[in-house]
């Protein structure tokens, strides 16, 4: 956690040249942009669709002579400006500029905050809070399939290539399919993550999936690898590709099959198709799991940021302060629970947690 630190002149961050902001709008510019600029799932238009609103949101844009170098959308509620672009880097003077900006032309905002984005707040203009909020595995993808694999460490490419043969010899009719968007069978969406759920229940009972969404996204920017025995899915994963990126975001096997290591023959070979398509980064998603980074994926944070007008500002709304606070220290505990599954204290919070979810929803 970040402390809160003294505010600095604003006189280098007051000017508001080469700024426009749409409020209440988002021009259809912004979406091609957004790809450009971040190449990120949880900042682009098929996610706003489908996960997200696009009402009543504005669009703050920083440009760079006749190019958008930074764009922002968010939404005010309150005393708050949410900004919901996620998961993407912003530099610490592009977010003063937009802090000077919003507080100046917004009187009645109070607080800015950012959900999860990577940045480095040194000195910041404005008190400001700030905690690890989410992660992601990131695998920067070679030229070739062939590139990966040779990267890959001796006893993972050695049981990859064995697995393989493996299956391939026990069941003849074995295939591995590919889809996109739309050509994608909802039948096999539907047995992926029903399997995946299967999967997930054993350890944390009653997980669901949110079913209807992933395959409306799926629909738009999905991509499906699926093996294939006898007719019959056993494995495979649903991923997004945005721009240069393909976003993971299941794995699915059947445990009749976990003697072929089918789960990571599955990531494999999305990966390698990935890599054939023209991608430059896999995401993993999140969660802490040796095999992640056995599959060469490098750990990435990004963090909650709340910025406060003023220490004044801060002081009337301690209350959030407060709740910001509770939630790094929450934040730290999940990850510490994902870090130590095996470990009893472990297995009884992650089943509290559910508990209780199941008792909101209800």
């Amino acid at each position: 956690m970040q402390p809160i630190v003294a505010q600095a002149s604003l006189k280098n961050i007051a000017d508001h040249t080469g700024i426009t902001c749409h409020f209440n709008e988002i021009p259809e510019f912004v979406w091609s942009e957004l790809e450009r600029l971040y190449s990120t799932l949880h900042s682009s238009l098929p996610f706003f669709r489908i996960f997200r609103t696009t009402e009543e949101v504005s669009t703050y844009v920083a440009w760079d002579a006749q190019q958008p170098a930074v764009i922002l959308l968010f939404k005010i509620d309150g005393r708050t400006a949410h900004v919901l672009n996620e998961m993407i880097d912003l530099e610490q003077k592009e977010i003063e500029r937009f802090a000077s900006y919003v507080f100046s032309k917004l009187q009645q905002v109070r607080i800015i905050s950012f959900k999860a984005i990577r940045a480095t707040l040194d000195r910041f203009a404005y008190p400001v809070q700030k905690h690890n909020a989410k992660d992601t595995y990131v695998i920067t993808l070679p030229d070739a399939p062939e590139q990966y694999l040779a990267s890959l460490g001796k006893s993972l490419r050695k049981d990859i290539l064995k697995d393989m043969r493996k299956i391939s010899r026990a069941h003849p009719s074995f295939k591995i399919q590919f889809y996109e968007k739309e050509e994608i069978p909802e039948q096999i969406l539907i047995e992926l993550i029903h399997m995946s759920e299967e999967r997930i229940s054993q350890k944390v009972s009653d997980f669901a999936h949110d079913e209807q969404r992933i395959i409306a996204l799926a629909k738009q920017c999905g991509f499906v690898n699926a093996l294939i025995i006898d007719g019959k899915v056993c494995a495979g994963t649903i991923s997004y590709f945005i721009g240069a990126g393909c976003f993971q975001e299941l794995v699915a096997r059947d445990p009749a099959y976990k003697n072929y290591g089918i789960g990571i023959l599955a990531m494999y070979a999305s990966i390698c198709e990935s890599i054939r398509r023209g991608k430059k980064k896999f995401y993993l998603g999140g969660g802490r799991f040796d095999y992640k980074q056995q599959l060469l994926g490098v750990l990435t944070d990004a963090d909650h940021v709340e910025i406060y007008r003023s220490r004044a500002a801060m002081l009337i709304h301690l209350g959030n302060a407060a709740k910001t606070l509770a939630h790094a220290y929450l934040r730290l505990a999940k990850v510490w629970v994902h870090t130590h599954k095996e470990h009893a204290l472990s297995r009884l919070v992650t089943s509290v947690f559910l508990f209780l979810k199941r008792q909101k929803i209800r």
